[in-house]
């Protein structure tokens, strides 16, 4: 009976690892190097870079791609709009290629699918990680960092709250981070310290639509709080609102998902507004779609916050 090629160890690393292999693993999983080259031959193991192979039968994915890496160049990570993308960050531009940063002075030959980075301040406890999968990634805060030299101000600040509201990172991290890697030539510095400074008092934006209006607003002088004012209602329900104005019991609620059009959740949001008003506090819904007018709707949302200043007869900004 022959001898299986692989084995069982061999088998259990390839599924956790997207197919992908390196020639130290294959001799820790017990396989010889006559029957890796043997299976080489057949065409069972694919080369895919110096001592790193791909199982025929597994596709050369995304997750695949930085696996090769991540074994081919042991001292980099995978950074940039390549791991935003993998975590599910949005507003990221359409490079499909795969960011992999390594420290500055590694001349690597790589193929075009790849944007190598190079960096002299890599601090392998604080800058990366290893998933269980085998990829060597960016930490959030250095990804954070990174991403400022990829994206626009106004994305960088999207993506920035979405780590904060996903508790991937907190603002002490990424002020620390900050500290250790902002300097005046290295790409996206200014940006990131951007980023910090303008964040809005409050907590973390849900939303990038709640970012456009929260920043809208505030650039026309409404001095609001994002995601910190929180209502105890007369029915015993509490509601937290987008974007307030407290002092004069003035909100704004940025109404997404598409539960809100149906009729159950438009009903459900009026009962809570009537709620709203019991307590003596406004609140104004818009929309995603108000996006297409923001200036419009920005304009219409100035003029209720002015009203209602003078409805109680306080000072507008």
């Amino acid at each position: 009976m022959p001898t299986p090629t692989f084995t069982p160890q061999a088998m259990r690393w390839l599924a956790a690892h997207h197919g992908i292999i390196s020639t130290p693993r294959l001799r820790a999983c017990g396989v010889s190097e006559r029957a890796w080259k043997r299976a080489t031959h057949d065409g069972l193991l694919v080369p895919v870079a110096k001592g790193v192979y791909r199982i025929a039968s597994s596709p050369m994915t995304v997750e695949a791609q930085c696996v090769v890496l991540s074994l081919a160049h042991p001292t980099g990570f995978v950074t940039g709009p390549t791991l935003a993308r993998l975590l599910g960050l949005r507003r990221q531009p359409r490079d499909r290629r795969i960011h992999y940063s390594v420290p500055h002075g590694h001349e690597l030959v790589l193929d075009d699918g790849v944007v190598l980075r190079q960096s002299r301040r890599v601090d392998p406890a604080l800058d990366i990680r290893v998933r269980r999968d085998g990829i060597r990634m960016a930490t959030p805060w250095r990804l954070a960092f990174d991403l400022a030299a990829d994206l626009s101000a106004r994305d960088h600040r999207s993506v920035v709250e979405q780590m904060l509201h996903d508790r991937m990172c907190t603002v002490g991290q990424l002020a620390q981070t900050g500290k250790r890697l902002v300097a005046p030539r290295r790409p996206g510095s200014k940006r990131f310290l951007e980023t910090l400074s303008q964040r809005l008092p409050g907590g973390p934006i849900e939303s990038h639509p709640e970012l456009e209006f929260a920043a809208a607003l505030q650039a026309r002088g409404v001095p609001i709080v994002v995601q910190q004012t929180w209502l105890d209602l007369p029915n015993g329900a509490r509601a937290r609102l987008d974007i307030s104005v407290p002092d004069i019991f003035w909100g704004v609620e940025v109404d997404l998902h598409p539960t809100h059009f149906l009729f159950e959740g438009n009903a459900a949001d009026r009962r809570r507004d009537r709620q709203c008003h019991l307590i003596g506090w406004q609140v104004e819904r818009v929309t995603g779609l108000d996006l297409l007018d923001l200036d419009t709707t920005v304009d219409e949302l100035v003029a209720l916050y002015r009203r209602r200043c003078a409805e109680l007869g306080r000072r507008s900004a």
